[in-house]
């Protein structure tokens, strides 16, 4: 019987299509799982060999140098910029490696340290950050990454103290992975009355901070009880209603260091949120009319000022989530790909709204300073007391 090869060849290639098809779907599906695998380093942290530690009395590991406030009332603002590395080969970002340092200069620092530059002088330092597949799993290397990340943060900061030798106001931020290090900072470092006392405010942007900490780890700083507070912290995450699953997976999938130095999950723990627009830790809604203005800065050399987008949303604290309308403008939305949403944002909604933050903050920190006074310096010298001779006072 003779071949029927059109229809042969037409079973072939809806053999084929089903195939094709039934791929697609599992790709999609599984996106999330793929993502993760391509990215995971399959080394143990143990063998792995780390990127060389920046040296930061060196300037070229700084991306913006600390720089002494020389001009009156200059305050100090230390940038921990957010995850640029996504991983694949190493857990911690090598120093050298293009495509990170790109998006550093290009999307992070344009988009977050970018609007405070109006605060003060800005410090923002190069370091090894953890892999973003060291974020997506709770293993002990990754862990290791991120603790190794935080201790160049730490290195960093005690210079820029060093260096700035300043008792002008502090601002801190922390986007995203810096955040975590930012945390840290707080506990390690402002637990000294000195440098508490000079903290205008610190920024925790896109990360998890949970309220019990304020009761252990960060006793005696508190969320920013309104946009005239300071010494306090400005924390929020920032969804739409709908996106569910990125929600429960910040809410119960993020990593905090603890009092003792170690990484604990937020799961079951509640939330604390600070509404950007209103500038406090309340769950008063902000209409769209409140928001001063989001901008896209990627690709804008410093100094250089973003068009603002404002009235792109409404905004709410829930339950330690900021609840936010789909802003208007395209510029504002997340990019499509994958594994689009683990990646930090290439914007910043807030813009606007961040860089009045800050200054206001520090405005009333000064006045605080004028009523309340100020704590005397720290001693930076040691006195040397040497024996003296007890000589008796004669007998009449």
């Amino acid at each position: 019987m003779p071949m029927n090869r059109p229809l042969i060849l037409r079973t072939i290639l809806a053999a084929a299509g089903v195939i094709l098809v039934g791929l697609l779907t599992f790709a999609f599906f599984s996106q999330d799982n793929l993502f993760r695998f391509f990215l995971d380093p399959r080394i143990p942290y143990q063998t792995y060999v780390a990127p060389p530690a920046p040296d930061y009395t060196d300037s070229a590991a700084w991306a913006r140098p600390p720089t002494h406030a020389t001009e009156k009332h200059m305050a100090q603002v230390f940038v921990v910029t957010p995850t640029v590395y996504w991983g694949g080969k190493d857990w911690n970002t090598p120093m050298d490696a293009p495509k990170p340092h790109d998006r550093l200069l290009r999307i992070a620092i344009p988009n977050w340290a970018g609007p405070l530059r109006t605060a003060g002088a800005v410090t923002i330092p190069y370091y090894r950050s953890a892999s973003l597949y060291s974020f997506l799993t709770t293993r002990k290397d990754a862990r290791d990454a991120r603790r190794l990340a935080y201790l160049d943060i730490l290195h960093a900061f005690d210079q820029f103290i060093k260096e700035t030798d300043s008792t002008e106001p502090i601002i801190l931020v922390g986007v995203e992975q810096g955040g975590l290090h930012v945390l840290g900072l707080l506990q390690d470092r402002f637990d000294d009355p000195y440098l508490r006392e000079r903290l205008a405010a610190a920024y925790i942007i896109d990360f998890a901070v949970p309220l019990d900490l304020f009761d252990g780890a960060l006793k005696g700083l508190r969320p920013c009880r309104d946009s005239e507070d300071s010494r306090c912290i400005v924390t929020y995450g920032a969804f739409q209603a709908r996106h569910r699953a990125e929600i429960k997976r910040f809410h119960e999938r993020t990593m905090v260091w603890d009092e003792r130095g170690r990484l604990r999950s937020t799961q079951g723990r509640m939330l604390a949120c600070v509404n950007p627009v209103l500038g406090g830790a309340n769950a008063d809604f902000a209409p769209r009319r409140l928001h001063r203005g989001g901008a896209n800065a990627t690709g804008l050399e410093w100094g250089a000022t973003p068009a603002p987008l404002p009235e792109q949303t409404s905004t709410q604290c829930e339950d330690g989530i900021l609840l936010i309308d789909r802003p208007k403008s395209r510029h504002l939305m997340p990019k499509k790909g994958l594994g689009r949403h683990f990646k930090p944002k290439t914007y910043n909604l807030f813009y606007v709204d961040l860089a009045r933050d800050a200054q206001i903050r520090i405005k009333n920190l000064r006045q605080r300073f004028d009523h309340e006074g100020r704590l005397a310096p720290p001693l930076n010298t040691v006195i040397e007391l040497n024996d003296s001779p007890i000589k008796k006072t004669p007998e009449p």
